[in-house]
């Protein structure tokens, strides 16, 4: 009898949703480890980009960014993260009448 993880592996590959499923698993994940530091935004060919507040938070993800990728890679079973790339969100939504 076939394990129920190689059943779904064949039936997703089949359905073109393997990579989907895997950049939707490494995000959850990411964020789990992440907590409130940083939300992840996409996983795509071995990146994980990831979306902090400001440059301290940034700071600290680069620093912590081979722990996360280990992280990620053990909770996969697989060697799919290579590197992060942090993305420091900007507040677009700023009035500057406030700045005079």
């Amino acid at each position: 009898m076939e394990k129920l993880d190689k059943i779904l592996a064949d039936v997703l590959s089949k359905k073109g949703l393997t990579k989907t499923t895997q950049g939707a698993m490494v995000c959850f994940y990411a964020k789990e480890w992440g907590n409130d530091l940083f939300q992840p935004i996409s996983f795509q060919k071995g990146i994980l980009k990831v979306s902090v507040a400001s440059s301290p938070a940034a700071s600290e993800v680069h620093i912590k960014e081979a722990e996360l990728v280990d992280f990620l890679n053990n909770k996969l079973s697989k060697q799919l993260v290579r590197t992060v790339r942090i993305v420091v969100k900007n507040n677009h939504n700023r009035n500057f009448k406030d700045l005079y």
